[in-house]
């Protein structure tokens, strides 16, 4: 697709129709019914969107089919980056191509496992040190807030899994560069 060609979107008219139908995650075709499921193939021909419907259902706020899951926990490009926009100005690494850095990737997350953030050293309990390399240090702590894997519409904020991470503290990194970013984005992406 090309990058200026808007991506395909459901019309007011075929989301009043499917909005209602039951869907349990996986169990898309235990739960509906043989004529839901042929009007949603008919009102639906772009497959990806289709696909997109049966596997996570409508985004809560735009109504538009969800890009991916997490344990039930629907992902919304569009919407999600609209919430990582709102906080750009609520964050800071003191750094602006680092803080470009993190923004792209926040844009263009399509799940939770693509969001990068910021994160305050004051944000880590019981840090502990395990080994020296030679790029700097190594240290196992407890991320108090956690990493985000969905925005809780409810709460009109993100919702967060906290646990134990390893922190890599980099020697001389105040003098981190467009390169070494691009490599961390590489590595990163390599595990995706």
């Amino acid at each position: 697709m090309n990058s200026n060609t808007p991506a395909p979107k459901l019309s007011d008219d075929v989301i009043n129709q499917i909005k209602d139908f039951p869907f349990v995650h996986n169990f898309y075709d235990d739960h509906l019914t043989e004529e839901q499921k042929s009007l949603i193939d008919e009102l639906i021909p772009n497959e990806e969107l289709r696909e997109r419907y049966k596997n996570y259902r409508l985004c809560e706020e735009c109504s538009q089919p969800n890009i991916g899951a997490f344990n039930n926990y629907p992902w919304c490009q569009s919407c999600n980056s609209k919430h990582f926009q709102q906080d750009f100005n609520k964050w800071t690494s003191s750094n602006k191509e680092i803080d470009e850095f993190i923004q792209k990737f926040q844009l263009n997350a399509t799940r939770y496992e693509e969001v990068l953030e910021w994160i305050p050293y004051e944000k880590f309990k019981d840090i502990k040190y395990l080994a020296k390399g030679g790029f700097g240090t190594v240290h196992k702590a407890f991320w108090v807030d956690g990493y985000i894997h969905s925005w809780d519409i409810d709460q009109n904020k993100w919702s967060r899994y906290n646990e134990d991470i390893v922190l890599k503290c980099l020697n001389n990194s105040q003098n981190l560069t467009t390169d070494f970013l691009q490599e961390v984005c590489t590595v990163v992406c390599i595990y995706y």
